[in-house]
């Protein structure tokens, strides 16, 4: 189904005539339109979410929106679910796609703040042509379409990210993996994880979070998880799959494998939870890992499996076996503490405004369902999405969060972004992407104890003043420790006072034996509260001239230490 351009002319008859009536449903020609529609219960929210998997859901009037074709809202009626226009959405709809009618650009028609597949893969050459020490590509296997003939498919390319610098100093680097794009036609994710990439190399040296995170971990992004299905969706066609044509007989606008249901983990297990249909939308493929795309990002994540159906020797270290620390208090029986695992992944989708964790296939809980909780909700507070378990909305099978959490152990989370697949370019730039890029950069800094740092306070803010002292020319840090940065719309974490902070010179927080460690003082005199400002005098008379780092974690009530933050100073 392609997405026409609309004009002025025809925006103002849609308006004046109405003519996407929800009496008629929208024309087989039409462009996509937004549609409401009613479910009953669990199972017709399932049944719908097998059409779309991208719903905007008001569980309290029992109601989902979402961007509709001609087929898939007849799809539903027949069904039996009253699926109707949302009039008022549409318009804007419309009046955001007129808008962008005449732009001059080199990017997607009408959509000049998101580049192509080729804008994208020309992006990380440059990168890599500016900061060689820091940015490396990687080359992991050819698209369906290029494995069958050489030159008429891409390429699929990791952008890794790290300081070659400090390898040696930290060699095992926690990682963070990130997939963009994986269904064509969400805009928003390619983008935004590219301008993270970007906003990581160009700010290293001069800001210190970038600085900090590349020093300290390795980031692994696969800007466009689907490039051959992209391409499609940059002619305005809304394109959710890869370009795989050799299974059924569909149309030439509804063939191909939903990538993200062709994952080996329970495929094809739960009911609505992935099609059979080779024209759906949701069409798990064949078999598992059928696509050479699936085969390559599980490839390059997880490994390749051994006898035994281990994978070992990915970009993210298999630590299913890690087993969770016990504390015992006096006369009260043993809790274990959550697992000491290093590493996330991060599948970036639009759209719904959720973030998500495992399972997606049950609304059992996870092994590790409270911390994937608290790391959710506390990245759900810096973008203001809902933060739930994905299955608690509603089940999908054979995804890449649940595969990589079950083969790997690692906490895995899918953020479905923004307002719509084809995002206006004000939206985006005005909204989503600046909270979504904190989102990011929160979750980049606990990579080194993603199931543990979240429990405890983050470090909201930090300064050293002066930037720059003369050797023996005490520097003062500043940093304000809160605990109470959850976003608590679906479920509660605990927040508590910070009862104590400590600043860390020249060595990672979590270190087994930190060296240069500084208590730091409540800046109001006690610590009594769930945020505190606190403060260091640190003596600089023993250290050498250069640069030099200091990071500062709070603790709680609870003897949680928190998310540790970073800046630079110079000793001349």
């Amino acid at each position: 189904m392609r997405r026409k351009p609309i004009a002025l002319a025809l925006l103002s008859a849609t308006v004046m005539s109405a003519g996407l009536s929800a009496a008629t449903g929208p024309q087989p020609d039409d462009p996509l339109v937004v549609i409401t529609a009613h479910y009953g219960s669990r199972v017709q929210l399932q049944r719908i979410a097998s059409h779309f998997q991208h719903l905007m859901i008001d569980d309290k009037t029992r109601t989902i929106r979402v961007e509709a074709t001609h087929d898939e809202m007849v799809a539903l009626r027949r069904q039996g679910i009253d699926a109707r226009i949302d009039d008022d959405a549409t318009r804007r709809l419309r009046a955001s796609e007129a808008q962008m009618q005449g732009v001059e650009t080199q990017t997607i028609s009408g959509y000049p703040c998101y580049r192509t597949v080729d804008e994208t893969y020309a992006t990380m050459d440059q990168l890599v042509q500016a900061r060689p020490a820091l940015a490396r590509i990687i080359d992991i296997g050819p698209t369906w379409q290029e494995s069958r003939q050489a030159g008429t498919g891409h390429r699929m390319r990791v952008l890794r990210l790290t300081n070659a610098a400090t390898d040696s100093l930290y060699p095992n680097k926690p990682s963070m993996v990130i997939f963009a794009s994986i269904h064509a036609r969400e805009y928003t994710p390619a983008e935004l994880l590219t301008r993270f990439a970007e906003s990581l190399v160009n700010g290293y040296g001069t800001d210190a979070e970038a600085t900090w995170l590349l020093d300290n971990f390795r980031f692994h992004l696969v800007l466009q998880a689907n490039p051959d299905g992209r391409e499609k969706a940059e002619t305005g066609l809304s394109w959710r799959k890869n370009v795989d044509d050799s299974n059924g007989a569909c149309s030439a606008t509804t063939y191909g494998i939903d990538l993200n249901r062709n994952f080996p983990y329970l495929w094809n297990t739960v009911a609505d939870g992935s099609s059979s249909d080779a024209c759906a939308s949701t069409y798990r493929g064949p078999q598992p890992l059928s696509e050479p795309e699936a085969q390559n990002l599980l490839r390059y994540v997880a490994g390749t499996p051994n006898a035994s159906g281990v994978y070992p020797g990915g970009a993210l270290p298999n630590q299913t076996l890690a087993v969770a620390p016990s504390v015992r208090k006096i006369g009260a029986p043993a809790t274990s503490l959550p697992r000491p695992i290093t590493g996330m992944f991060i599948d970036l989708h639009s759209y719904n405004q959720v973030v998500l964790w495992p399972w997606a296939y049950s609304t059992t809980p996870a092994r590790d369902a409270a911390a994937l909780g608290a790391l959710g909700r506390r990245m759900a507070w810096f973008n203001g999405y809902k933060p739930e378990q994905w299955a608690d909305m509603y089940a999908a099978d054979g995804t890449t969060g649940d595969t990589l959490y079950a083969r790997l152990g690692t906490p895995s989370y899918t953020i479905e972004l923004g307002a719509s697949f084809f995002e206006s370019c004000s939206t985006f730039e005005g909204d989503t992407l600046g909270k979504n890029l904190a989102t990011l950069r929160y979750a980049a800094r606990n990579l080194a104890a993603p199931y543990v740092f979240p429990s405890g306070p983050d470090t909201a803010t930090i300064g050293v003043a002066p930037a720059t002292v003369s050797r023996g020319t005490p520097v003062v840090v500043t940093a304000r420790v809160d605990d109470s940065r959850f976003n608590q719309s679906n479920g509660t974490e605990a927040v508590q006072a910070i009862v104590g902070a400590r600043a860390y010179v020249d060595t990672q927080p979590w270190s087994p034996a930190p060296r240069g460690t500084y208590a730091m003082h409540a800046s109001d005199g006690a610590f009594n509260a769930t945020g505190e400002t606190v403060t260091v005098s640190i003596p600089t008379a023993g250290l050498a001239q250069g640069r030099h780092v200091v990071a500062v974690r709070g603790t709680d009530a609870s003897n949680h230490a928190g998310t540790p933050a970073a800046v630079y100073f110079t000793v001349q």
